[in-house]
């Protein structure tokens, strides 16, 4: 019979979510909590609960950060949040504590988090006990059967359809400071993750204990956060914005970082928002001095970039190390001198021979394996969301749209390419194309995109296009023209969107005037604002698909705004329809003026595609 604790401040959402309760759950042992000390007494009781649902604002305060360490304290017991309030603008990004709704979901998302994976085995790992709460899912302590290795195992939600996405974008970041990834255990319908275990304590734990830091680790912690943001802003990653529980300090004050990739349907956060976030979080917790008040006015002002944030947390670190004078006699100083200069001379001597041998090796070898084994697989499939029927405004006029299902992103190039694999062994594949234009294409080859081999190279080693922008086989497919669109969307069983399709997929419910927004400066989307008409002609940024955190649609379609414009189904194949804006845009397109139509059937660098169905 399980004992579930209802923690909740307000009589009427606690005899709410007691009701319902009730009758999902009719032999359970419910045991009401009014305030928040009693919440911490209970589970330090040792009483064993099966459950515990939570308000996060007790008596105003808000309670997530003390809740976050009662999690970790007990990780035993799974904890879930059930609100009267919207939360979704005051937990922090990446809040390893589940929501949870008060409605007829409820059940299944309560038995999902009392679910308990304790004493089974997946892969080499076996799993020992519950390790707390995850933003992905739940961890376990876990250890390895051969290696004798302790980790903790990250276990996904049961069918969730975002996890392998997340899990890759967490992947792609790979640095000293942050805790790693180990290996990743497919078993039935999950993948479970290896992590390398968080031990230290962090800044949360160091707020609640009202523990003085020194100017030293706050420094180092100001480097490290400032390192990782630079490698990030180097590969192109996105970061989120970290908060007290983020940042670790071993016991000699080496500091580390959870891993801050924002993965796909985390919001982006720049390397001037995270640094005024860790400088608002140091100021309580440093002794108030002249040097404590240059470091963070060095944390509030990070300059333009990651890199210079991170040459003055480094030189500020560095005046900040210990200088002790030794009063010697000077002939003893003078012999000092010359010995430590033979020594730097052999080490000099052997360290750029040894450089060079080894720079030659590993130039070498990158170049072998970069021309002839480098193969970087998309991470990005296809994924549709539905649009519900409503009504959408055309010159002159409201329309009526039906419900359909439109891909969250453009096709990509990894996507594309499998096309072209599969078409040579499809019978009559030349029924794929309209039918008015069937015969201009008489071979396999006539559907690629121009420069499609040399496209299709540089996406499988992440390499620039034109000297530009790198892209990959997650990169939207461009210079695709119609027919070769429409062959692609019958060919997976669907088709290309109508324009009020389109238009009711970028406008949705408000109507409104841009697919991110209202906001007519178009902030972070992929246009081409500020450039001259003379650069265009040669002007390439192709992003790889749902890169562009600001540009989501209504219904959360990524990249209707920006990027590549797209064609939509036309009448006439031979005057082609393409909608939306693109990275030659000078000027962000409204979804009022958003149809042209496409000067040649050939395609254009500027113009992709997605698709369609109906329900």
């Amino acid at each position: 019979m399980p004992t579930i604790l209802l923690a909740q401040e307000d009589p009427d959402a606690a005899a709410q979510l007691n009701a319902l309760l009730q009758d999902f759950f009719p032999t359970a042992q419910l045991q009401l909590l009014t305030d928040f000390a009693s919440v911490a007494e209970t589970l330090a009781s040792g009483t064993r609960t099966s459950l515990l649902l939570s308000e996060i604002f007790w008596g105003d305060t808000d309670q997530s950060g003390p809740l976050l360490l009662l999690a970790e304290t007990s990780p035993e017991t799974p904890i879930g949040i059930v609100s009267r309030f919207d939360l979704t603008q005051i937990l922090p990004p990446a809040y390893p504590i589940p929501c949870l709704k008060a409605d007829d979901h409820l059940p299944l998302a309560m038995a999902e988090l009392m679910e308990d994976f304790s004493g089974r085995s997946f892969g080499p790992y076996s799993l020992l006990s519950p390790a707390g709460p995850h933003p992905l899912g739940r961890l376990y302590w876990a250890k390895h059967q051969q290696l004798e290795r302790q980790v903790q195992l990250l276990v996904p939600p049961t069918g969730s359809p975002t996890f392998s996405k997340k899990i890759c974008a967490y992947a792609r970041l790979n640095h000293a400071s942050v805790y790693s990834i180990y290996e990743s255990i497919p078993s039935d319908d999950r993948i479970f993750v290896a992590l390398e275990p968080v031990l230290h304590p962090t800044l949360l734990h160091i707020q609640n204990q009202n523990t003085p830091l020194t100017l030293l680790s706050g420094a180092r912690l100001a480097t490290t956060l400032a390192s990782v943001l630079s490698e990030m802003e180097s590969s192109s990653i996105p970061s989120r914005l970290l908060g007290p529980y983020d940042y670790t300090l071993s016991p000699n004050g080496t500091p580390r970082l959870r891993n801050p990739v924002a993965y796909p349907g985390l919001p982006a956060s720049s390397h001037f928002e995270n640094s005024n976030q860790l400088a608002s979080l140091l100021e309580p917790l440093l002794p108030p001095s002249p040097p404590t008040s240059s470091l963070l006015k060095i944390l509030r002002n990070p300059g333009a970039s990651a890199l210079d944030l991170l040459i003055q947390t480094r030189n500020f670190e560095r005046q900040l190390a210990d200088v002790q004078e030794v009063h010697v006699r000077d002939e003893e100083i003078e012999a000092a001198k010359k010995m430590v200069q033979a020594r730097i001379l052999r080490r000099w001597t052997i360290a750029v021979g040894s450089l060079a041998a080894v720079a030659f090796l590993t130039i070498a070898s990158w170049t072998i394996y970069d021309r002839l084994f480098l193969d970087l697989p998309g991470t990005l499939d296809h994924e549709e969301i539905l649009v519900p029927a409503g009504r959408v405004a055309v010159p002159g006029s409201d329309m009526d749209v039906q419900d359909f299902y439109l891909d969250r992103h453009e096709v990509t190039i990894g996507q594309y390419e499998k096309f072209l694999e599969a078409l040579p062994n499809i019978e009559n594949w030349r029924t794929l194309l309209p039918p008015t234009t069937s015969g201009a294409q008489s071979k396999v080859e006539d559907l690629e995109p121009p420069d499609w081999k040399d496209i299709l190279n540089r996406a499988r080693k992440g390499d620039k296009y034109n000297g530009q922008i790198r892209i990959t086989r997650d990169t939207p497919v461009f210079f695709v023209d119609y027919s070769s669109a429409y062959a692609y969307a019958k060919w997976k069983n669907r088709r290309l969107p109508t324009k009020n399709e389109w238009l009711r997929a970028a406008s949705g419910n408000d109507r409104r005037p841009y697919p991110w927004g209202t906001n007519s400066n178009a902030p972070g989307i992929n246009l081409a604002t500020g450039k001259k008409d003379s650069e265009l002609k040669t002007y390439d940024h192709m992003l790889i698909a749902e890169s562009n955190p600001a540009d989501i649609g209504p219904f959360k379609h990524f990249d209707l705004g920006g990027n590549l414009s797209e064609w939509v189904a036309s009448p006439n194949p031979f005057a082609p329809v393409l909608i939306g804006g693109n990275f030659r845009d000078i000027f962000p397109v409204s979804n009022a003026k958003s149809t042209r139509v496409g000067e040649s059937t050939t395609g254009a660098p500027f113009i992709g595609f997605r698709t369609a169905r109906s329900p």
